[in-house]
Formats: C-alpha cells, sequence, structure tokens
C-alpha cells in the first residue's frame, strides 16, 4: 500500500518537473535533465542488480542521446533520446523483454493504459483515507452515468428531428454552460500537465501486467524441428512436398546466383575500378534509380531466403548445396551492396553531401549486417526472432551514433570546400538548421562563386543564384534566431544555439 502511494506521488512529481521544464518551451538541457531524473528515479526504485543487459545498455545509449541533445540539438539525437529513454524505461519495468522492438511496443502500450494504471492506483490508496475514498466513489457513481446519457442525448437528438426541435433550447443553453466550464477548468497548461501525469507514469509505473514479457518468452534463437504428430492408424506423411520445395529452392538459386553473378561481374569492372563520369551521362540518374532498384533486389533476396529457410527445410537431410547456395547468394548480395555504396560515394564526389546520401550509407550499412545475420541463420538455423533482435539492437546503436555527429556543420563545410563548385545544391543551405549560419556567413565568397559556377553548366538545376537574395534570406534568418535565442528561457538551451549565437554576434560586430 505504502509503496504504491509513494509511487503515485513519484509520477506527481515528475509530472511537475515534466511541466516546468517542457511548457512553452523547445527541447533542449530540459530533456537531458529530465532524462537523467527519470533514470535516477528509476534506479533507486529497482537497484542496479535489478537492471538486466538490456536495460543497461540502452541506459547508456540514453545517456550518450541526452548529452548529445543538449551538445547538438538535433532531430536525430532528440529522436535517439527519446527511443532510449522509451525503450530503457520498458526494460525495467519489465526486465524479462529482451528486444528493443518489443520493449518499444512495450512502452506504447503503457502509455495507453497509464490512465487506467493511474486509475486502479488512486482506488487502491483510497481505502486508507475515508473522505477521499468517498470523494472518488461518488465521482465515478455521477460522472460514468452522466457521460453515457451525453452520448445517448446525443444520438437521439440526432436521429429524432422533433426531439432535436424540442430540446434544441436545452442543448443550446447546455452547450453554453459546458463550454464555459470546459473553458476555465481544462486550459491548455492544465492538459498539458494532464499528459505530463500520463507520460511520467509511462515511464516510471507498469500498467500492462507481464503478458507481453510472456508473449516474447515463447520466441528463442534456435529452431526447433516442428514434428507433425499422427494417428496410429494413419500412414506417416510423405516427404514428397519437402523434397520438391527443396529442389525448386535448388533450382532457384542457381538461376539467382547466375544473374546477379553477371549484375556483379558489371559492376566490379565498371564502378569499383577506375569509374568516371562520362559526357552526357546522368549521375543523378545513375545513382537515384539505380541505388534504390539494387537495394530494392537485396531486400527482396533476402525476404526469400527467409521464406525458404522458414521451417523443416533447415533439417532436411539433403540440404547441404542449398545451404551452399544460399551462402553464395548472401555473399554475392554483399558485394552488390557495395556496388550501391560505390555509386552513392561517386555521386557525393560529384555533387556534395545531403541528407539522403547518408542516408542511404546508413541504410547499407544495416543491410550488410542483416546480410550477416542472414549467413547464420541460414548456417545456423537461427530464428526469425534472432535476427529481429540482433538488428534492432544494430539500428539502436546506429541511431544512438548518429546523434553523436553535427550532420548540418559537416555537410556544409564539405559541400564549401567541394572541388566541384557548379555542382553544389546551394539551395540546401538555407534549409540546414541555425547551426549553420556562422559558416556561411564566413564563407559567402565560396557561396557566390558556386552560383556564378553553376549559372555556366548548361542544365541548371538550382534556383538559388542571385548572391543578394541570398544575402538578404541569410540576413533574415539570422534575425529570427536572434529573436528567438533571445526569447527562449533556459530549458530550451543548447551549447550549439549558445556558440551560434556568439558567433553571429561576432559577425554582427565585423559588419559594423
Amino acid at each position: 500500500m505504502r509503496s504504491t502511494r509513494f509511487a503515485l506521488v513519484t509520477v506527481l512529481l515528475a509530472a511537475v518537473i515534466f511541466d516546468r521544464l517542457f511548457w512553452h518551451q523547445s527541447i533542449g538541457v530540459n530533456l537531458t535533465l529530465f532524462a537523467l531524473i527519470i533514470l535516477g528515479i528509476l534506479l533507486a526504485d529497482h537497484g542496479w542488480r535489478g537492471w538486466g543487459p538490456p536495460a543497461r545498455w540502452t541506459a547508456a545509449g540514453t545517456l550518450v542521446s541526452v548529452a548529445m541533445v543538449a551538445v547538438h540539438g538535433s532531430t536525430i539525437a532528440t529522436i535517439a533520446a527519446f527511443a532510449s529513454l522509451f525503450t530503457c524505461t520498458a526494460f525495467v519495468l519489465s526486465p524479462r523483454l529482451r528486444s528493443t522492438p518489443m520493449a518499444l511496443l512495450g512502452w506504447v502500450v503503457n502509455l495507453v493504459a497509464s490512465p487506467i494504471g493511474i486509475n486502479s492506483n488512486v482506488a487502491e490508496v483510497m481505502p486508507g483515507t475515508p473522505v477521499l475514498r468517498r470523494s472518488w466513489w461518488w465521482g465515478r457513481v455521477i460522472l460514468l452515468p452522466l457521460l453515457v446519457l451525453a452520448v445517448f442525448f446525443t444520438l437521439y437528438s440526432g436521429g429524432n428531428s422533433r426531439f432535436h426541435a424540442m430540446t434544441a433550447g436545452f442543448l443550446s443553453d447546455l452547450s453554453a454552460f459546458l463550454e464555459d466550464l470546459l473553458e476555465k477548468a481544462f486550459t491548455p497548461h492544465m492538459l498539458f500537465f494532464l499528459f505530463a501525469v500520463v507520460f511520467t507514469s509511462s515511464l516510471l509505473m507498469r500498467s500492462i501486467g507481464e503478458w507481453l514479457s510472456d508473449h516474447e518468452s515463447r520466441f528463442g534463437d534456435m529452431m526447433r524441428r516442428v514434428r507433425i504428430k499422427r494417428p496410429q492408424w494413419l500412414p506417416p506423411l510423405d516427404m514428397a512436398a519437402l523434397d520438391r520445395e527443396r529442389r525448386m529452392a535448388l533450382v532457384l538459386l542457381v538461376l539467382v546466383n547466375s544473374l546477379l553473378l553477371v549484375v556483379n561481374a558489371i559492376d566490379v569492372h565498371w564502378i569499383w575500378f577506375g569509374f568516371r563520369v562520362e559526357p552526357g551521362m546522368s549521375l543523378k540518374e545513375f545513382v537515384h534509380e539505380g541505388t534504390w532498384l539494387l537495394i530494392v533486389s537485396i531486400l527482396l533476396s533476402m525476404a526469400i531466403l527467409l521464406r525458404l529457410f522458414r521451417g523443416n527445410l533447415n533439417f532436411h537431410p539433403e540440404n547441404r548445396w542449398l545451404k551452399v547456395l544460399a551462402t553464395v547468394w548472401i555473399v554475392q548480395n554483399s558485394i552488390l551492396g557495395i556496388s550501391v555504396f560505390l555509386r552513392n560515394y561517386h555521386y557525393i564526389g560529384f555533387h556534395g553531401l545531403a541528407y539522403k546520401r547518408i542516408g542511404v550509407i546508413v541504410f547499407l550499412a544495416l543491410v550488410l549486417v542483416g546480410l550477416f545475420t542472414l549467413y547464420l541463420k541460414v548456417r545456423q538455423r537461427r530464428t526469425l526472432f534472432h535476427l529481429l533482435r540482433v538488428n534492432a539492437w544494430a539500428a539502436f546503436v546506429m541511431l544512438v551514433g548518429l546523434g553523436t555527429v553535427d550532420w548540418d556543420s559537416l555537410i556544409v563545410r564539405y559541400n564549401l570546400a567541394h572541388w566541384n563548385q557548379g555542382e553544389i545544391d546551394v539551395d540546401n543551405y538555407l534549409a540546414m538548421s541555425d547551426k549553420v549560419l556562422p559558416i556561411l556567413f564566413a564563407h559567402s565568397d565560396r557561396v557566390y562563386e558556386q552560383m556564378r559556377k553553376h549559372q555556366e553548366n548548361e542544365v541548371r538545376w538550382v534556383t538559388q543564384l542571385d548572391p543578394q537574395a541570398f544575402a538578404e534570406q541569410l540576413e533574415q534568418r539570422r534575425v529570427r534566431f536572434l529573436r528567438r535565442y533571445l526569447e527562449q528561457g533556459w530549458p530550451s538551451w543548447t551549447w550549439a544555439d549558445a556558440r551560434t549565437n556568439n558567433a553571429l554576434a561576432t559577425v554582427s560586430n565585423s559588419a559594423q
């Protein structure tokens, strides 16, 4: 009883802190402080020994991510911080969970069930306080029937015109009364605080039981042969169907391996060694269309292998060559993935960096991890759950790692120093975050030179070609940033904003 009351008080205090940190504030150091408070409460409540390895690893990811939010204030760091915090709290509240997707699903379900959990916990602690218990009981007794009455009243009014005409005046008066009541009782700040209570409850209290952990515990990492038992009076099952599937798979893998061998031979000769942009060649079409089609082919290949090695074909006594051909296809798809990476690499070398080009590299890295785990599945009879669990952890590590880099500044610095000045997307400079404003002010001459070089191209695909217009928009961005920085409170502070403000102040003083 005391622990439940203490948990409710903890949730309420955490909600107050959340409200103070995030109401009318942007994401910044407030997220760092809030995450540290949540982790501290969970650590004090459950103890470090009560945290399993998944909870500890995600806690480390949370610490790194929230630190990067305070440093860079980037979107990817914010996403990584929330994802890490959600999975970490789910692992702590349900220690038997093993996979990050299931933990994330557990947090979502816990968030939805939090109002019910809060209601149950409040009802549990009420018997010790008679006045509150009676108030809570009468509140539920009166409000629920009134709510049901309002629903049926609305249905009858909409379905019966005479009833609607008879009650129209009453409805208008009641609507005005309720609107005035709701406007005074449920202000935007009050609704935000109620959200804060539910949100913090989902991080600190488990409201869904152990059914999700029980469901996940039925999945293992190693496959087991499924034997179908038949009554003694029936003949044994024929192996012909499984053998036909094996023969079909052999033919399929021979054909696709042969086809992919030709494609890889062309790519290795063409792209891996001595690649150059030929006259009239559209490098954008070469990368954009070819890259996504080849990525789809790799994903389709993985799906086919998962289908073939989904069941008892893994235990067929004559599946040796099937596994060999599957391994060869995985290796060939890895080579194809390297070819796709080189396509993207050549494109970056010609047109510079951009988010999508970095995204392709990240996605290909995860695909290669997926191919390796697929190889383990084929050779060691791993389960689909094992693949999902390992690849989800790889994605988690990648997400946390991406949040440690200031990608906006990296992209702008790389593109400003690029050798092929006439092929840089100048339009993208103004689409970046405010962190790059000092860089653009300091190297505006390079931007103008890239505009001039682009005007010499036969095909112009950049719209921002007027240096004067670019300078005016850059100045407008500077003014908006300085206004936002001066108006925001300390919870929205980030080191990136502070550094940008100091750099822009230097630029302003030098301009004067």
